[in-house]
């Protein structure tokens, strides 16, 4: 069959379509690369489209545009483009491309925290995708529709719904695909309290993508959830190094997003190293920018991040203003692990400004959600909290009812984490020593075999990974023992951030304040060896049980015994000397005066200050002026002088008579 000749216009129609799917090809490869430049070539063949009516090429260009605006974090213009471009679809009849559009609509929803359009768009392009047999396309909504889960407080769902997406990826061989998904089930084992699993998942992500240059996005988001997950392990310095880098990235790519998040964590890092000034600068920029982009879920987090601040200064007012705001925004959004953490904050604030009522139904509301979706920290915090007003409005009776299900509820969590966290990160640390000891004999016999130069140097490298390595998991180790009885972990975060504080004023050098720092907080890690009906029965001691619980110093510096690093010695002689006096009648060895290693004497004192000052199911908090008496009492017979006179001069000063307010960091998802 013969074809017939275009006319001269056919002719021109076809070039003109034939340069707009140039265009639009060069700016789908650009995309993720040069956002900027992407957003111009779609643009352009927007406006040829225009010349002629060619309805694909600009469905095609628009959802392009969409596509860019989303990651430069312009979401109203990214919506405009995204629903042009599935009207453009839907009249041509064609499946893919609406199901692309729904899956971006979806995408932007959810950053924009609109969780029903999103979850919306993402079920009909789950629909689409496997009726139209796109294995990759079901993985990447899969993957969104987890993140709706997530933002949802349905964290088992979500986890079903990544692992899927997961094994589809895997099976395509998309290594860009898997490694955004193991980032998003690293954020999620974080929401579930699993970070050793959350720390090997971010790792994995961030290995994947270490040499590719068009993942510079992922890589971002990557940096600022392992900045999220060092934040829920009281590990503030480590996190604030991922956000400087997380601000690099985002500087380079003008990724708005990104700077939205890592501003967000650098003000948590921040606020919880007490520097509430800086704190309040970041929280107040990144509430800025992310109004600005818009994007609801940063506005919420920077509007709780203030609000903690203005209490940790005793400016209530400004604090409940900060916290109400963030409990709208988390209610129109439906976000409800934003909703749980405001209103929590919400109602302990109005208690101090002495409305009861208003705090009452902040903590009721939060009670009930976090009941609902079988949150069980929050739970025992909430009832804690409750227990508190009720105390203060003269009903004791409701006071005892709340704090009796607060101990409930945290003994109920204690029994379900702390075995399993215990045998998990034990394994783990003895698992990385075994593999330093063995890399490091490696290491020696290549020393043997090749030039000694170039091994020596190869020697140290590696020595100082593996040490990093280590530092990471002597924090797993420390956490490991804060579960055994104290599953918020603030004894121990508190104990080396202020151990550190005296070492300073004591002139150590700063390299060992920075160890003491972490290693501090493993001084009671031996505990992970005394049976629960010693280590938490709510009375006195028999002698006999006095006896097992003092073993506890000895197991410590035998589970931290044998490590090459300074950090782990440091860690031993401080399990081994914390509870040796002065005078000499401590234990496990009577070590007296100076033969006790200075790490030993300066951790005794902050150990002290500490339980003196927190309330126990056994005996009430004592007041600052009343644990700093008995310090000074103690000088000269349980605690080196020198070491009570710094701790004096630490403990008397602002940022450390109130510990920071304990939250999560941002979170950054695709």
């Amino acid at each position: 069959m013969s074809r017939p000749q275009e006319s001269p216009e056919n002719t021109g129609g076809a070039d003109l379509r034939a340069r707009v799917d140039s265009l639009n090809e060069a700016a789908t490869a650009l995309l993720g690369v040069d956002d900027g430049r992407a957003l111009e070539l779609a643009g352009l063949a927007l406006e040829l489209t225009g010349e002629q009516t060619y309805t694909p090429g600009a469905a095609r260009a628009a959802y392009l545009q969409g596509l860019a605006h989303t990651e430069r974090g312009d979401g109203e213009r990214a919506l405009l483009c995204l629903q042009t471009a599935l009207s453009g679809f839907e009249q041509l009849q064609e499946p893919l491309g609406v199901c692309e559009t729904r899956e971006a609509l979806g995408r932007l929803s959810l950053q924009l925290g609109a969780m029903p359009v999103a979850e919306q768009h993402l079920q009909e392009a789950l629909s689409l995708a496997r009726t139209c047999g796109d294995a990759e396309a079901e993985a990447r909504v899969l993957n969104l529709l987890g993140g709706v889960f997530h933002r949802n407080g349905l964290y088992l769902p979500c986890l079903e719904l990544l692992l899927k997406a997961l094994e589809l990826h895997r099976r395509l061989g998309n290594t860009q695909e898997e490694a955004n998904l193991l980032c998003n089930v690293g954020v999620l084992q974080i929401s579930l309290g699993r970070y050793p699993d959350a720390l090997d998942s971010l790792s994995q992500s961030y290995q994947l993508l270490k040499n590719e240059v068009k993942n510079e996005r992922t890589k971002g988001i990557v940096l600022i959830n392992l900045a999220h997950l060092y934040l829920s392990i009281d590990e503030p310095q480590s996190a604030l190094a991922y956000c400087e880098e997380a601000l690099q990235t985002s500087a380079e790519r003008q990724d708005r997003l990104m700077e939205a998040n890592a501003i967000l964590n650098t003000g948590m890092a921040q606020e919880k190293l007490g520097w509430d000034r800086q704190a309040e600068h970041s929280f107040r920029a990144a509430l800025a920018l992310s109004r600005d982009i818009p994007y609801r879920q940063g506005e919420l987090s920077a509007l709780d991040g203030l609000g903690n601040v203005f209490a940790g200064r005793g400016q209530w007012p400004q604090a409940a203003a900060a916290h109400a705001e963030a409990v709208t925004i988390a209610q129109e959004t439906q976000d409800l692990e934003g909703e749980l953490d405001a209103l929590k904050h919400l109602g302990e604030v109005q208690a101090e400004l002495g409305n009861l009522p208003g705090a009452l139904a902040s903590l009721g509301r939060a009670l009930a959600l976090a009941q609902e979706a079988d949150h069980k920290k929050t739970v025992y915090e909430v009832h804690r909290a409750l227990a508190g007003v009720y105390k203060r409005a003269g009903d004791f009776e409701r006071a005892l009812r709340h704090h009796e299900r607060y101990h409930e509820a945290e003994r109920a969590l204690f029994n379900e984490e702390s075995d399993r966290k215990t045998s998990e990160l034990t394994a783990r640390f003895d698992l990385e020593r075994a593999r330093h000891d063995a890399e490091m004999q490696r290491l020696e016999r290549e020393m043997a075999e090749t030039a000694r130069g170039k091994a020596e140097a190869l020697v140290r490298e590696r020595t100082r990974e593996l040490e990093q390595a280590q530092v990471e998991i002597v924090t797993r180790l420390a956490l490991a023992a804060e579960y055994r009885d104290d599953l918020t972990g603030e004894h121990t975060w508190r104990v080396g951030h202020v151990s550190a504080l005296i070492a300073q004023e004591l002139g150590l050098p700063e390299e060992d304040v920075a160890l003491l720092r972490i290693a501090a907080r493993l001084h009671d890690v031996g505990k992970i060896g005394i049976p629960d009906a010693i280590l938490l029965k709510p009375g006195r001691f028999t002698p006999e049980e006095f006896e097992r619980m003092k073993a506890h110093t000895l197991i410590g510096a035998r589970i931290l015994s044998g490590g090459h690093s300074r950090l782990l010695r440091m860690a031993e002689e401080i399990a081994e000397s914390h509870h040796e006096r002065w005078d000499g009648a401590g234990y496990p060895l009577g070590k007296a005066g100076t033969s006790i290693p200075v790490t030993g004497r300066i951790v005794s004192v902050a150990d002290v200050y500490d339980a003196l000052t927190s309330e126990r199911p056994y005996k009430k908090a004592w007041s600052r002026e009343e644990a700093l008496a008995e310090l000074q009492r103690q000088a000269g017979t349980q605690f080196d002088p020198e070491v009570v006179e710094a701790g004096i001069r630490v403990f008397t000063r602002t940022d450390v008579a109130r510990p920071p307010a304990a939250h999560a960091g941002a979170v950054a998802r695709r």
